[in-house]
């Protein structure tokens, strides 16, 4: 079991049995706080969180007590403080507690719904290897078109970020903050520069603007408000707030925790704003605390955008919150298509070569030399390319270009600095282009090249001497070898309960864009966070031109006027579980005369049989298949419109491999573009393919979804594809269309496994050095000899309870760490590839792990059990279970 969890060796904390607290409780003088854990959400140990720290929902009721009663009800409590009240769109407080009391004793207050650990969250972005042009960024979005030719700007639109603050200072963005005119009219700092989530009790010192430290928010920014002339917004005349709720790098983390962002979310939605733009997210449920706030948001009429998450490497199910948050808008990011940035001129006997430079490895070395330097392309003392042993010969006042691979980029720059380099070029082993890092004892300037280049520049080296220049504001213009195709790192859907996320994407992947002065002026970043600016920069140019439309109706037409992207490698559409509808075009958005509703299709029940009704898949007998209806609006008031409703398959996706091992990335059927079996993608009907649409009317149409029959059930795909309509007006030659996503599983999603295949060798006790016992009815476990449960989640699982069985059978209690709720899939290339529970002569009575109990001796065994996707938690029936061998405790 090749995994490594810290929390799997810390120390369990276990509170003294039978501890009573007294406490002043609303509508009571006193009263015995008691543990009542079935209103206490419990996360898994690899979720981050504060200690001490909660987020404490309460019932809401016109004739209860008020949050103001709540609050000095909570403040009486010896060792609870209450740090932030939520009234608007999260009924609740932010509680702090002493070690002396936890989640359980704080939901036994009357009055409390529920209590939630506070989260720590991270930013969801990465520097880029190049920079990127914006005329070439605009124009496939239509956001060119809608400045130019309809000019929109998103005067009138007021846009809240949440996000790490901004350079309000920079010249591109404004030079100002809160005068006459200037752009940003609203905001405010919730967190300071000093938060350190390493801490236990981490600095809140907000300043008096929200000035941004780290970056982020100011590249933010600019994709929105860029004002020119390097960098151009998407809606430059909007009005913005910026709610910072992110601190400087502190420990190289840039943090936060649930309730500060809350308190960014909540004062955004109280300065007024129509938009508000989240880069940020943590989680995979809709039901966590600040999914919940963003749904109350969109119920209240503000949009809400924010990012699908960067997790794209770990596969499906990593779509995180709130952009799973219901009505929110979640976006996936599309890399760039033409590429900017800093040249070096190479001149070698065989001429002068340009190449493209990537971000520098450390900002405060960058790679500028205004006059020529000689340059090699050494051997290590080894002989290798690779520069990973050091180096025999003087590299003196020379610019040393090496290989990738076998060791890290600060090894490579180590070495060289080492034996006198001024500068390393790294170049890539692999086609595509890269951004190293380095670390504080590289002192040299640091940089990559494409492989390509890499290989021309050592063969023209090796012809003779050579030198290179890289002036400060020499540039260059490439095209993209992955223009106009979805970033990697971009995460997938769906939610645990198969909902398609992202709603569309937008460009995301190497976004150059404005920076705090201090830290350059310009940078190029990529992520989702990216790309949900640009998002709900296009929501802005949108409600500007139509502002009669509702939230529900903006979310609807942009998904509808998205444009699918195709797969090269298989010729069929990809997935919704990765692009959504696809490429935002707001464009066509503004001038769409049509809407169609649900703008998804979500198939999360299916029916196994005959498809009842439609002669055309008859033939397929006994198949799975879901109904649906879609409504068809004609927003044009004068025209009478034609529809004509077709499909396009999209790849199908699993998670396993044909052996049945996970893997990291999808797999995808077809596996290629050669002729792929009509019976292996999913098949559409409707109960009219054709249809008229009077002017100002809508019509609905039932669509049959059919699973794939010729994909086996046992590899656990999930199907996806378009409805594709083509919409044309009376008198009018030339139409438009406007698609909607289907994505459903191929199989029973209600039985579907949640926990990992038998192959993997989960769920398994094993020692602390997580080696699996081979004989467990040999265990013998005491307060000195304590063993681990391993197991791995492939699906999200709403409760997983491991717990402790006696020989007779009877449930004794909770393992320690064996009950959490609201569980992501464990993800095998992230932070958390394993979860588990410590096996022990200990365990917990109740689900907040708050009154322990000593096992007595005898003989027990693990019951793990999961619950399976939309089960009930009170059904037995609707567990995933697994039973250890029996073992002895001292």
């Amino acid at each position: 079991l090749p995994y490594r969890k810290k929390w799997l060796h810390a120390l369990v904390m276990i509170l003294t049995s039978g501890v009573v607290f007294t406490v002043a409780c609303l509508g009571v003088a006193s009263a015995q706080l008691t543990f009542a854990d079935n209103k206490v959400v419990t996360y898994p140990p690899y979720v981050p969180v504060k200690r001490g720290a909660y987020i404490v929902e309460l019932e809401h009721s016109k004739a209860g007590p008020s949050i103001a009663a709540y609050t000095a009800s909570f403040n009486s409590i010896s060792d609870v403080w209450v740090s932030s009240q939520f009234s608007t769109l999260f009924n609740g407080l932010a509680v702090s507690t002493s070690d002396s009391i936890g989640a359980t004793q704080l939901a036994s207050v009357q009055g409390v719904k529920r209590v939630w650990p506070v989260r720590y969250h991270r930013l969801p972005y990465r520097m880029s290897a190049t920079n990127i042009t914006y005329p070439y960024l605009h124009q496939p979005t239509g956001v060119s078109r809608a400045l130019h030719e309809l000019g929109l700007n998103g005067k009138g639109i007021k846009i809240g970020i949440v996000d790490t603050g901004v350079d309000y200072t920079h010249p591109e963005l404004g030079n100002c903050w809160k005068t006459t005119d200037c752009p940003w009219q609203y905001g405010a700092d919730f967190i300071g520069d000093k938060f350190d989530s390493s801490s236990p009790n981490p600095i809140i010192i907000p300043n008096p603007t929200p000035m941004d430290c780290d970056g982020h928010g100011t590249h933010v920014s600019g994709i929105l408000n860029g004002q020119g002339p390097n960098v151009y917004g998407v809606a430059p005349g909007a009005t913005y707030g910026m709610y910072r709720v992110f601190s400087c790098p502190v420990n190289g983390n840039v943090a936060s925790t649930d309730d500060i962002i809350l308190r960014g979310i909540e004062a955004a939605y109280q300065d007024g704003h129509d938009i508000i733009s989240l880069s940020l997210g943590g989680g995979s449920w809709p039901e966590d605390p600040i999914s919940v706030a963003c749904s109350k948001l969109v119920k209240k009429g503000v949009v809400v955008v924010a990012a699908n998450g960067n997790e794209g490497a770990n596969g499906l199910y990593t779509a995180g919150t709130p952009a799973v948050g219901h009505g929110v808008i979640a976006v996936g990011s599309i890399d760039n298509w033409n590429i900017t940035g800093a040249i070096a001129e190479f001149t070698t006997p065989q001429g002068s070569r340009p190449v493209l430079l990537s971000t520098p490895g450390s900002d405060r070395y960058p790679f500028i030399f205004e006059a020529d330097v000689p340059v090699v392309a050494p051997v290590d003392s080894s002989g290798s390319p690779l520069g990973c042993t050091g180096y025999s010969v003087s590299l003196s006042g020379k610019i040393a270009v090496i290989q990738r691979g076998v060791c890290s980029f600060a090894q490579k720059a180590a070495a060289a600095q080492a034996a006198g380099a001024i500068g390393v070029v790294v170049y890539n082993n692999v086609a595509g282009t890269l951004s190293p890092s380095v670390n504080a004892t590289v002192t040299v300037p640091v940089v990559a090249i494409s492989q390509v280049d890499g290989l021309a520049v050592v063969a023209d080296i090796a012809t003779g001497p050579s030198t290179v220049k890289a002036p400060n504001k020499l540039v260059g213009t490439f095209p993209a070898s992955t223009a106009g195709q979805m970033s990697s790192f971009s995460s997938y859907g769906p939610s645990p309960e198969l909902a398609i996320e992202p709603l569309l994407s937008a460009p995301g992947g190497n976004i150059w864009s404005t920076y705090p002065q201090r830290l350059g002026s310009y940078a190029s970043l990529s992520g989702t966070s990216m790309a949900t600016p640009y998002v709900s920069g296009t929501v802005a140019l949108l409600k500007q031109a139509r502002p009669e439309l509702s939230v529900k109706e903006i979310r609807s037409v942009l998904a509808n006027s998205a444009k699918p992207l195709r797969d090269v490698a298989t010729g069929q559409m990809i997935h919704p579980y990765w692009s959504g509808s696809g490429l935002v075009n707001v464009y066509d958005a503004i001038k769409s005369r049509a809407m169609i509703n649900p703008p998804e299709l979500s198939i999360n029940e299916t029916t196994l049989g005959p498809v009842p009704g439609f002669n055309q898949l008859q033939a397929l007998g006994s198949v799975r298949w879901a109904q649906r209806s879609v409504t068809i609006v004609n927003t044009d008031r004068t025209k009478g419109m034609d529809v004509w409703l077709e499909s396009s398959a999209a790849d199908s996706l699993s998670m396993y491999s044909v052996d049945g091992n996970i893997r990291i990335t999808p797999r995808t059927w077809p596996p290629s573009s050669a002729s792929v079996p009509p019976n292996t993608l999913p098949q559409i009907a409707a109960t009219d393919s054709h249809l008229y649409v009077a002017a100002g009317q809508s019509k609905n149409i039932t669509v049959l979804v059919v699973a794939p029959p010729g994909l086996r059930e046992l590899e656990k795909w999930f199907y996806g594809g378009y409805l594709n309509f083509t919409l044309k007006w009376a008198q009018e030659s030339v139409g438009s269309n406007l698609f909607v996503p289907y994505a459903g599983y191929n199989g029973d999603y209600r039985a579907a496994d949640v926990l990992s295949t038998p192959s993997s060798g989960l769920p398994a006790l094993t020692d602390n050095n997580q080696v699996a016992i081979a004989d467990v009815s040999k265990l013998v476990v005491s307060a000195n000899n304590t063993a681990l449960l391993l197991y791995r989640l492939d699906v999200p699982s709403r409760v997983v309870a491991a717990t402790l069985v006696d020989a007779g059978g009877n449930t004794v209690g909770y393992l320690p760490f064996g009950y959490n709720e609201y569980n992501a899939r464990n993800q095998p290339n992230g932070d958390n590839p394993l979860s588990g529970a410590t096996v022990s002569n200990i365990v917990f009575t109740d689900k907040g792990a708050a009154h322990a109990i000593k096992v007595p001796a005898g003989k027990y065994h693990v019951h793990l059990a999961a619950l399976r996707p939309l089960g009930d938690a009170n059904n037995d029936k609707d567990y995933q279970t697994w039973d250890s061998e029996q073992y002895s405790i001292a």
